[in-house]
């Protein structure tokens, strides 16, 4: 039967297998750029090659998402161990929130060579400022409970 334990344990493996995936896709960067550079049309303010920006730009972008999926992991076991309304969570979406504001500015810059970029960059931040907002929700959330914690 489906619980709240199952939920906790698949989202705690597909995080862990996206960091796998996450680990291995960084020896596959340069082709990728190198791929890119082939197949690419259209055109940015800046011309020019973009195998070095795109290796720039996925480096980047790869180093937040390893920082979002790190404090992703602390948050999942924070919330196994039963503590979710606590500081810590609060700054695990806080960083998460940041990850993603990062990779969208780092894909933002790579739209100067590239337009298509720009749509990644706008997800990317559009998704840090959800997680901002659920950040503030989770923080109001931490001083409810420390308020009731003190309640007798």
């Amino acid at each position: 039967m489906w619980n709240k334990t199952c939920s906790l344990m698949l989202s705690r493996i597909a995080v862990t297998g996206f960091t796998a995936a996450m680990v291995m896709m960084t020896f596959f960067v340069p082709y990728f750029a190198d791929w890119y550079e082939s197949a690419s049309q259209g055109a940015g303010l800046i011309g020019g090659s973009v195998y070095l920006p795109v290796m720039i730009t996925l480096y980047a972008s790869e180093l937040c998402g390893m920082w979002a999926l790190v404090e992703l992991h602390i948050l999942l076991h924070n919330i196994y161990l039963g503590e979710v309304f606590v500081p810590r969570n609060t700054k695990c979406l806080r960083c998460i929130s940041w990850a993603c504001m990062l990779a969208g500015l780092a894909f933002a810059v790579m739209g100067l060579w590239k337009f298509l970029f720009l749509l990644p960059a706008f997800f990317a931040v559009m998704f840090g400022l959800i997680m901002r907002v659920l950040k503030n929700v989770f923080e109001r959330a931490v001083e409810l409970k420390s308020e009731n914690d003190f309640t007798i």
